[in-house]
């Protein structure tokens, strides 16, 4: 008998029956546990609170009352860590990636963060607290001491660097532009910035910022002044593009510094474009010369002396600066493979000129002939490299006579264009290629013109590395000075901490023997801080369920020995180690 046909009189009883058993025993529970991305943050925040950042900015930027869970100084932390991270999974703003990233940042910071601490308006009194000049330059201060006293970093040289507001702007996504086409809609970062760091460490120490294009002289003692109270009191050399504005070299002159920096003019022509008339015949150099470029290092260059005069403080200061021009042999070789290949495309842009070909219209008078020929050596910059001969045929041809045209003769202009190259044009135009000028007060003993070509010519990291970072900013919403000063000098804390972790590691490699400071350079640049971050991709925070401890995946060989280079405990990555 099927169920269905038994009577409810009898069904009801064992349904109570079942109901009751199943009471005795309690269900088991369902955890919903979602892992997390921890990656590179607990390096970051690690870092940054090793630096220091938390604790200075708290000490000089006053918290506001109304805040919750996190500080001045740990907003900016949990910002930064948001922008500096490399990771593929990196939500766009930090008020995303904080929501994804919760128990993370409980971990690291040591209190709950939400997405509330970093809104728009937290982010705001960050940026308005870094305006202040006098907190800014305290910070600063703090910052580098800090620096100096715990690693021992050393200081050979400063190098000094100007970015013009012309070259800032955030695009509509609320990433930073450097050095881009701006955007119909984005807005432009109008201040301009002069950036000192430290060399060979590349960390900033002073960050400037001036409302237009033209900084003031009385800025320059300034940032001077300020510069001698952080370094311990011994000779520094200053380098940079920075070093074209007279009023800063008559300063360093005036205080006994020492300075080296290469004309911004980098691909001078010696014998037609150097703007000092004092320059002595460079007609034996050339001749000595040669377009191999294994040759060219036996080309010492040439040195002469200029009067310079700058006005400081309403004293007018007097020197005679020292010009070196030298040739770069390796940027030699490669602007003279540079022009063969122009040369070579020139060649073939001609060429095609007067070729025939189907549904192309062919320029039938020698005057349009020339003046496309024109244009495409000015295009290419190859003018007076190529020879060029014109050669015009003439033919009649007799038309008969067709409905209502009469006959009569039409006369046909073929035009034909050969191209070789002139050699002694190109000879002498390699020669010119890869000369460099630089001006210095250091004398000659001191510095040799070898020297300063390797010193002044290095390319030193700055801003654009944080080209394309998300600032979770959009170009509406830094909309007044303060903001876009306080977002500078934020994006100056950010570059501090990717130069400080990776001269940590370059140091350490040093002490373990494996890197030479001064033989290896080409070893030490491959050491970046990108490079140590992305070692740690794919590790994963599990938050802890029903008073289960957190896990965190285990560390591989290579995250262990980032962390040993960065100096950093693994313990940062052990589940239950919160601030």
């Amino acid at each position: 008998m099927l169920l269905s046909e038994l009577p409810c009189s009898v069904l009801k009883p064992q349904r109570d029956k079942l109901n009751a058993m199943l009471s005795i025993h309690e269900r088991p529970e369902t955890h919903h546990v979602a892992t997390e991305r921890s990656e590179d943050i607990p390096t970051l925040i690690a870092h940054m609170r090793r630096m220091g950042i938390p604790q200075i900015l708290d000490r000089h930027v006053p918290t506001r009352a109304y805040w919750g869970n996190l500080s001045v100084g740990w907003t900016a932390v949990v910002w930064l860590a948001h922008l500096l991270s490399c990771s593929d999974h990196k939500a766009s703003t930090v008020q995303q990636w904080v929501s994804a990233h919760p128990e993370t940042l409980r971990w690291c910071t040591g209190s709950p963060v939400t997405s509330a601490d970093v809104g728009i308006d937290r982010l705001h009194d960050v940026l308005i607290g870094l305006s202040h000049n006098a907190r800014w330059q305290a910070i600063e201060t703090d910052l580098n001491q800090h620096a100096l006293r715990t690693w021992t970093l050393s200081a050979e040289q400063v190098h000094l660097r100007l970015y013009e507001g012309r070259s800032w702007h955030i695009s509509p996504r609320g990433s930073l532009q450097i050095a881009k086409t701006h955007h119909r809609r984005a807005r432009t970062l109008r201040p301009s910035i002069m950036l000192a760091t430290l060399n060979p460490s590349n960390m900033p120490l002073v960050t400037w910022s001036f409302p237009g294009d033209r900084v003031p002289a009385v800025s320059f003692t300034e940032m001077l002044e300020q510069i001698s109270r952080i370094l311990p009191r011994q000779p520094y050399r200053f380098v940079g593009d920075a070093l074209t504005a007279i009023e800063l070299r008559g300063a360093i002159h005036m205080r006994n510094g020492k300075y080296l920096f290469l004309l911004p003019d980098a691909l001078v022509d010696p014998a037609h474009s150097f703007t000092d008339r004092s320059l002595p015949d460079v007609s034996a150099l050339f001749s000595a010369s040669n377009s191999d470029h294994a040759n060219l290092s036996a080309v010492r260059g040439i040195e002469w002396y200029v009067p310079a005069s700058a006005e400081i403080d309403g004293t007018t200061v007097s020197w005679h600066e020292r010009r070196i021009a030298m040739r770069a042999p390796v940027q030699a070789h490669l602007l003279e493979e540079s022009l063969r290949t122009r040369l070579k495309r020139a060649e073939e842009a001609l060429l095609a000129l007067c070729e025939r070909k189907r549904g192309k219209r062919r320029l039938r008078s020698l005057d349009a002939v020339q003046e496309a020929a024109n244009a495409i050596l000015d295009s290419y910059q190859v003018r007076g490299l190529l020879r060029l001969n014109f050669a015009e045929q003439i033919e009649e041809r007799l038309v008969r006579r067709y409905r209502g045209r009469p006959t009569g003769v039409r006369v046909e202009r073929n035009v034909r264009l050969t191209v070789s190259t002139d050699t002694d044009a190109l000879t002498r135009a390699t020669q010119r290629l890869g000369w460099q000028i630089f001006g210095s007060n250091i004398p000659q003993q001191e510095l040799s013109a070898d020297r300063s070509l390797s010193l002044a010519a290095s390319p030193v990291p700055g801003f654009e590395r944080l080209h394309g970072r998300p600032l979770s900013l959009t170009p509406h919403e830094v909309h007044t000075p303060e903001l876009e000063i306080g977002l500078i000098r934020l994006l100056a804390l950010g570059l501090r901490t990717l130069a400080l972790l990776e001269t940590i590691a370059r140091l350490q490699l040093i002490r373990e023997g494996l890197l030479s400071a001064i033989d290896d350079e080409r070893a030490l640049s491959r050491t970046t801080s990108e490079r140590l971050l992305e070692a740690f991709r794919d590790i994963m925070l599990i938050p802890g369920a029903h008073r289960l401890p957190r896990s965190a995946t285990p560390l591989s060989l290579l995250q262990k020995r980032v962390l040993h280079l960065l100096m950093l405990s693994p313990d940062i990555y052990h589940a239950g180690d919160a601030a």
